[in-house]
C-alpha cells in the first residue's frame, strides 16, 4: 500500500482585505475578453517577468463582476503568488485566504493556496520515540496474510549539527518489495529529501527546495527538476504526518502529496476525521480515531492517546492491522522469538522479522525475513511437518534438496556451492542456484534441515550483483537458528 496522500490544515474562512500597494489600473481594451485579459497577465508575468503589471492584471480581473468564478480564481491565486515573488508574504497570505473564502468550490485552487499559505500544517507534538517500529500484517479480504508493512522513525544526527526525523517504511506484499525514508524537517516536518525503492517501479531520489524537487532515477543520467507550488509532503512520510495533526472526530483538511516515484503532479488528497471506534488487532485493543483519505478511498485509524499509532488501514481488499510495536537504537541487532513454535533467531541490524498466521499450508509456517535494502525478491524460512514428506526426502537433507531440484529444473545448481551443514544440532544441506525470471537474472540460496519432528527450508534470492552481501547476513541469521 501506497497512499498518494498528504494532510493540510483546516484554515479559518476569513475575509481579508487585500493590503497590497495600488498599482495604476489597466484599462481593459473593448475587444479584450476575461480571458483573454488574464493570459495577458500571465504572459507579464511568466514571460516578461513583468510581475508588477500582472498584479494590476490579476487585481482588475478578480474585481469585476462579469468574470466568471473559475476566472477569478486562477486571478486571485495567481495574484498571491505574484505578491510571493515580490517577497510580500502578508499580501500574498491575504490573496489566499481571500481566495479560499470567496472561492471554495474551485477545489484544486483552494488545496494549492493552502499549502502556500504561511507554516504550514498546525502540528502537535511528536508522539513516537526515537527508534519506533510499528509492524503491520498485511492481508486480504479473503483471510490470507500477503505481507509486512513496519513503519520506522529515527532521529538523525546530521554533520551540520542538526538533527532530523527519518522516518519510512519496508514493506513487502503479494510479491513486491519497497523501502523508503524521508528526513524531514522537526518543526514543520516538510521533506529534505527522500529515497524510495520499489521491485515493480524503480528507485529514484528526491531533493526539496523551495518551488521544486529534484528527482533523479536510478538508471537515468540526468536528474529532472519538478516545480511545485507552496509546501508539499513526500508521499513515504504520510503515515508520521498524519499522527501529528489535531485529529478529532469531524476534522477535515487537504494537503498536497508528491509522490516521487509516481510521477510529477502533486496530488491534493482530502482527509476527514468519520468517528471513534475502538479495535482489536493482534496487537491489542485500541480506541481510535477513523481517518478516510479521498480520492485513494483509503481508511485509516490512529489511536487515540499519546502514541497515535497507526493501529489498521484498509485499502481497496487489502487490510493491515497493528502486531507489535518496539524501540531499537541505532545498530541494534532484531531478536525474533516464536512462541507456538520454538523458533528463535538474531538478524542483523534493520532487517525485518514477520511470521505468517493465515493462509499457509497445513502443517507448514512461513517465517520471512526482509534485508534494510529491498535487494532480495525472497528471503525466510518455511518449516514443515517431518511426516508431511516424502519417504525418500526423509532419508536426508541431500535426499530432499535432490527431489527438489529435479522437481525445479529451471533452476541450475552449481556443482561446486553443495555443502554439508550443522544446524541447530541437527544435519543440513546447502546449494546455490542461477535462473531467470521474467528476462532478470537471480541467484537463490537454498538449505535444508532435516529433523525428527520438524524440518526447514531456508532461501534466499537476490539479482547477481547484490548475492554476496545479503547472503554474508542472511549466514548470521542461519547461524543463530534455534528451535526448543
Amino acid at each position: 500500500m501506497k497512499t498518494q496522500s498528504t494532510l493540510w490544515t483546516v484554515l479559518r474562512t476569513l475575509l481579508v482585505a487585500a493590503t497590497a500597494v495600488v498599482y495604476p489600473a489597466v484599462a481593459r481594451a473593448a475587444t479584450e475578453s476575461p480571458s483573454e485579459l488574464l493570459e495577458k497577465g500571465i504572459y507579464a508575468e511568466e514571460t516578461k517577468g513583468d510581475v508588477d503589471s500582472a498584479i494590476a492584471i490579476y487585481q482588475q480581473l478578480v474585481a469585476e463582476q462579469d468574470v466568471n468564478q473559475s476566472l477569478a480564481a486562477q486571478a486571485q491565486f495567481r495574484l498571491g503568488q505574484c505578491y510571493l515573488k515580490k517577497n510580500q508574504t502578508a499580501d500574498a497570505t491575504a490573496a489566499f485566504r481571500k481566495l479560499i473564502h470567496d472561492y471554495p468550490n474551485e477545489t484544486n485552487l483552494v488545496a494549492q493556496a493552502r499549502a502556500l499559505l504561511p507554516n504550514g500544517l498546525p502540528l502537535g507534538p511528536v508522539p513516537w520515540v526515537d527508534g519506533e517500529r510499528l509492524q503491520l500484517t498485511v492481508s486480504l479480504s479473503t483471510g490470507s496474510d500477503i505481507g509486512v508493512a513496519e513503519y520506522r522513525a529515527d532521529l538523525v544526527h546530521e554533520v551540520n549539527g542538526s538533527n532530523v526525523w527519518r522516518v519510512g517504511c519496508r514493506m513487502m506484499a503479494g510479491g513486491a518489495q519497497s523501502v523508503s525514508s524521508v528526513d524531514a524537517d522537526p518543526e514543520t516536518f516538510r521533506p529534505i529529501s527522500s529515497h524510495w525503492k520499489h521491485s515493480l517501479f524503480g528507485e529514484v531520489t528526491a531533493s526539496y527546495k523551495s518551488g521544486e524537487v529534484q528527482i533523479q532515477r536510478v538508471g537515468k543520467g540526468q536528474p529532472e527538476t519538478v516545480g511545485v507550488d507552496g509546501a508539499v509532503y513526500d508521499n513515504e512520510e504520510a503515515m508520521h504526518l498524519i499522527r501529528r495533526l489535531p485529529l478529532t472526530v469531524g476534522y477535515k483538511t487537504t494537503i498536497p502529496i508528491y509522490s516521487p516515484i509516481g510521477g510529477s503532479t502533486v496530488i491534493p488528497i482530502g482527509l476527514e476525521v468519520l468517528a471513534k471506534e475502538t479495535i482489536d488487532v493482534p496487537a491489542g485493543k485500541f480506541d481510535c480515531f477513523q481517518v478516510k483519505l479521498m480520492p485513494v478511498n483509503q481508511t485509516f485509524w490512529f489511536s487515540d492517546d499519546a502514541h497515535r499509532y497507526l493501529a489498521k488501514f484498509e485499502a481497496g481488499p487489502v487490510l493491515a492491522e497493528l502486531t507489535s510495536v518496539t524501540q531499537r537504537q541505532p545498530g541494534e541487532s532484531v531478536s525474533f522469538h516464536d512462541a507456538q513454535t520454538g523458533v528463535s533467531f538474531t538478524a542483523p541490524a534493520d532487517w525485518v522479522v514477520w511470521r505468517a498466521q493465515h493462509g499457509q499450508p497445513d502443517g507448514q509456517v512461513l517465517i520471512r525475513t526482509l534485508d534494510p535494502d529491498a535487494d532480495t525478491y525472497d528471503g525466510g524460512m518455511r518449516l514443515f511437518a517431518t511426516d508431511s514428506l516424502s519417504d525418500a526426502a526423509r532419508k536426508s537433507a541431500r535426499a530432499w534438496m535432490d527431489e527438489d531440484v529435479q522437481k525445479n529444473n529451471t533452476r541450475k545448481i552449481r556443482p561446486d556451492s553443495w555443502k554439508d551443514l550443522t544446524i541447530d544440532g541437527r544435519p543440513a544441506v546447502s546449494c546455490i542456484g542461477d535462473y531467470t525470471e521474467s528476462g532478470t537474472p537471480r541467484v537463490q540460496y537454498l538449505l535444508r534441515v532435516l529433523g525428527k519432528t520438524n524440518s526447514e527450508l531456508f532461501v534466499v534470492t537476490t539479482a547477481p550483483d547484490k548475492f554476496d552481501t545479503v547472503k554474508a547476513q542472511f549466514d548470521t541469521i542461519v547461524a543463530s537458528y534455534r528451535t526448543k
